[in-house]
């Protein structure tokens, strides 16, 4: 999720087990300890574009993690307060909270957390986009109006968990959405025919509403969209083809590093080539631009080469920055396809 969603998660949740007892210190070393396990991304000059992707997300994110490293963050917060506001064990606790909860909030998205890491499952529950709204904005103004009130009054905490009890039943909804979402898709396979191997279902852009799907079949994907809000028939959702070419990649293996991508990719790939070289779509974070009717495009990709000694290098090619004018374009396109058809 986002470092704002993030911050104001742990701020909620340390005030909720500290706040009676320090007031908005809890917030401030909530929002800190909500921060901490994306500090991964320090890493990130000295690291590969594979190493950046295979560590975003990893030991940070994981029970291992907040065991080891959230007694440490309970002592030092306590040392700096000279005791004087909770224990080492108090703040420990706090902390733990505060990275596991960070943790669960990004499983709701798309990437993928190694919660259980070293193993290399990675969780990933696809319900949330990376950036909402309605989930971000009412959370942030009840934690900004609790810390206008006194640690002791009551109404402090009744709003505090005012807050995440919304938040966390916003969360809940968009599960039920992904539930519906799911269901119609598969009646749309049935009704079309798709033999499918597998697929997933993600929301678009800053909402939960406008859900976009990624079906494997054959030697390709099939990609579509469906609004909650749709009137139309689930059995007739579009759907466009694109081929998965994999074979494209047969000159690159055995490789590792690319058993390694494709692996984080989570089966959703595919592979273009042309006289610049062998290009990697990654799928996960968005599909071929069809709702306007453009031609196909993806959110995320990678270049792919052999240096001299035959090792696989990644080079990550991140989506151009739009306009002010071709960012209101995207959302006038999914606003209209939201409403429904």
């Amino acid at each position: 999720m986002d470092s704002l969603s993030q911050l104001v998660l742990g701020a909620a949740t340390v005030e909720a087990v500290m706040g009676k007892k320090v007031g908005n210190r809890a917030i401030f070393w909530g929002a800190i300890g909500g921060t901490i396990p994306d500090l991964d991304v320090l890493f990130n000059p000295i690291m590969t574009d594979l190493q950046r992707m295979d560590l975003h997300r990893g030991f940070s994110h994981s029970l291992l993690f907040f065991v080891l490293f959230a007694p440490l963050m309970g002592w030092l917060v306590s040392k700096l307060h000279k005791g004087k506001w909770g224990t080492p064990r108090q703040w420990g606790w706090a902390m733990f909270l505060a990275f596991f909860t960070h943790a669960i909030l990004d499983c709701f998205t798309t990437w993928g957390t190694q919660l259980f890491w070293p193993l290399q499952e990675r969780v990933a529950w696809h319900t949330v986009f990376v950036a909402d709204p309605l989930y971000t904005v009412p959370f942030l103004l009840i934690v900004i109006a609790v810390m206008f009130f006194k640690r002791t009054n009551a109404k402090r905490q009744f709003l505090n968990w005012t807050g995440i009890a919304l938040s966390t039943g916003y969360l809940a909804v968009t599960v039920v959405n992904k539930t519906m979402v799911n269901s119609a898709a598969e009646e749309a396979f049935a009704a079309q025919n798709i033999q499918v191997e597998y697929y997933e279902s993600r929301p678009t852009p800053l909402n939960s509403i406008l859900w976009g799907i990624t079906a494997k079949s054959g030697d390709g994907y099939y990609f579509g969209y469906y609004s909650l809000l749709d009137d139309q028939p689930a059995a007739n959702i579009e759907f466009e083809f694109v081929p998965r070419n994999d074979e494209l990649l047969d000159e690159l293996r055995p490789s590792e590093d690319l058993d390694q991508m494709l692996f984080l990719t989570q089966g959703f790939y595919t592979v273009k080539k042309d006289e610049n070289g062998i290009f990697l779509n990654d799928l996960r974070f968005g599909e071929p631009v069809t709702l306007d009717g453009r031609p196909e495009g993806f959110v995320f990709g990678h270049d792919v080469t052999k240096d001299q000694e035959g090792k696989v290098i990644f080079k990550s090619l991140p989506p151009p920055e739009p306009s002010a004018e071709e960012a209101s374009e995207m959302i006038d396109v999914i606003w209209t396809r939201l409403k429904g058809i």
